[in-house]
């Protein structure tokens, strides 16, 4: 991630205010092009996925009467839950101890780690994430992956705001390859058409835990929402939707 936002801090101490009407709607930042965590469904055009099911369940179990999302690029809603302007954020956002010092974070909920995803003309030249060199690399902006590969030695960085618009980019031959979350990658070589066109070097280059996002300024909305998630992940349920959107 950038250097955590001094000017975004500021404003948050200077204009922190309170955007939520009660406590009977939770609402809920997320950035819906990040399959098959928070996507758009093509025949509803409802948000659909393993973090919207999850919170769904969270806001029900924490009582709330109703849930409300907002859609934005990711960098945005780190700025939104700093500024309450929603209550929460979730779609695929790691917890790290840089944002940690400024966010409070439920959870974790879901363990992952980085890999990256190659044309497949590099397949006999590259094995692992060292052997990689004169190449150019997708990452989502302001993200963990963003900030390992701009890490990595003799390799170029194209930065682009959502998982989408990086698959698009190395399918039309505008970027070498893609530096994500690993079942972002699992899902992609299920579903897509061009799955054929890849492969993946297939070697965790970190550990990650994915949290839900929300303002240290308002340690009501996270204890709620906290003791909510330990019962859901005691639940079945929280089994299933692994089951569905994984397996």
């Amino acid at each position: 991630m950038k250097p955590i936002r001094s000017i975004a801090l500021a404003l948050a101490m200077a204009f922190s205010f309170n955007a939520y009407a009660d406590g009977d709607e939770l609402v809920v930042g997320i950035e819906a092009s990040s399959e098959p965590f928070v996507i758009i469904d093509p025949k509803t055009h409802d948000y659909i996925g393993y973090d919207i099911d999850l919170i769904k369940a969270v806001a029900k179990e924490a009582g709330y009467k109703s849930i409300k999302f907002h859609d934005m690029p990711f960098d945005a809603m780190f700025a939104d839950v700093l500024l309450e302007q929603v209550d929460c954020a979730i779609s695929m956002i790691t917890i790290t101890e840089e944002r940690a010092q400024i966010w409070d974070f439920v959870g974790p909920y879901f363990d992952t780690g980085l890999d990256i995803l190659l044309n497949k003309k590099y397949q006999g030249e590259f094995k692992r994430d060292t052997d990689l060199h004169d190449v150019t690399i997708c990452a989502k902006t302001s993200s963990t992956c963003e900030a390992y590969a701009l890490g990595m030695p003799d390799i170029q960085v194209l930065s682009l705001d959502s998982e989408r618009k990086l698959f698009e980019a190395a399918n039309q031959g505008k970027c070498d390859g893609v530096i994500t979350n690993e079942p972002i990658l699992q899902y992609y070589l299920k579903v897509s058409p061009d799955k054929d066109k890849f492969y993946r070097l297939g070697r965790k280059l970190t550990f990650a835990q994915f949290g839900i996002m929300t303002s240290k300024n308002r340690p009501d909305i996270s204890e709620r929402i906290s003791k909510a998630l330990e019962k859901v992940k005691a639940t079945p349920y929280f089994w299933e939707i692994y089951r569905k959107w994984f397996e």
